[in-house]
């Protein structure tokens, strides 16, 4: 760990087969077996590994880190599944997160899903199938928070996607009520934020998370699993995630 750490210090995003070559070429016009260099020249070199030589390495393996690890809760702020990215939180990964969380019980799919890119996963689900399950079954919103920042001229997001439309289309999402004064007022039904807030409060054991080798992290998230007895408390609800 120690050795990739002052690799990534020298050559920060430069491949390890890339500092290679340059040093083989470096060492080849030294002997003069390689084609001539004109001009100043910068030597290359790796550190040691141990005992070994850097030029004697001939490879380096480092474990992976995942992009981000994906979490869904219900409205009330209850945790229900989870995921992972590898590269990027692309609309498929979030698709198939959504699909292995209620492969097994497609009849407890929320009325909706509040998602700061709801929109494109939306548009992706649109495009991969016309026909997919969720269309019907679940409405997709973008979280209150995010909203704010999507463009004004999106219209699939702007109609389709608002998580407190005031014109009355969304009575589950907007509540009328009064206040102390007497005063009517429209309010959000559902907090769209439980899983910004779960993921703030998970962020402070990301340096554990980061640690622990992939066969322990399964194990671990395994034993946060929600059992059938849940699920069954569950029926019958239809509330958001």
């Amino acid at each position: 760990m120690e050795w990739h750490k002052q690799y990534e210090n020298r050559f920060t995003r430069l491949t390890f087969s890339g500092v290679r070559r340059v040093i083989r070429r470096q060492q080849e016009a030294s002997e003069g077996s390689g084609p001539g260099i004109h001009g100043p020249t910068l030597q290359v070199q790796l550190q040691s590994l141990g005992d070994t030589p850097g030029e004697q390495v001939v490879h380096t393996f480092k474990a992976k880190s995942i992009y981000c690890l994906q979490t869904v809760q219900w409205a009330c702020g209850v945790p229900i599944g989870w995921g992972k990215c590898y590269r990027s939180e692309s609309a498929p990964h979030v698709l198939q997160i959504l699909n292995n969380i209620w492969a097994d019980y497609p009849d407890f799919r929320p009325s909706y899903i509040a998602y700061d890119n709801a929109c494109d996963l939306l548009r992706h689900i649109v495009h991969q199938n016309s026909d997919d399950i969720w269309l019907a079954t679940t409405k997709f919103i973008v979280d209150a928070w995010h909203y704010i920042g999507h463009k004004a001229t999106d219209v699939l997001c702007r109609t389709r996607c608002n998580p407190a439309p005031m014109d009355g289309s969304q009575p589950d999402l907007v509540l009328t009520m009064q206040d102390a004064n007497g005063e009517v007022h429209q309010t959000r039904a559902f907090n769209t934020e439980t899983a910004e807030q779960f993921n703030s409060w998970l962020n402070g054991f990301e340096s554990q998370l980061r640690q622990i080798e992939n066969m322990e992290a399964k194990i671990r998230s395994k034993e946060m699993e929600l059992t059938d007895e849940f699920w069954d408390r569950v029926g019958g609800l239809d509330g958001a995630a």
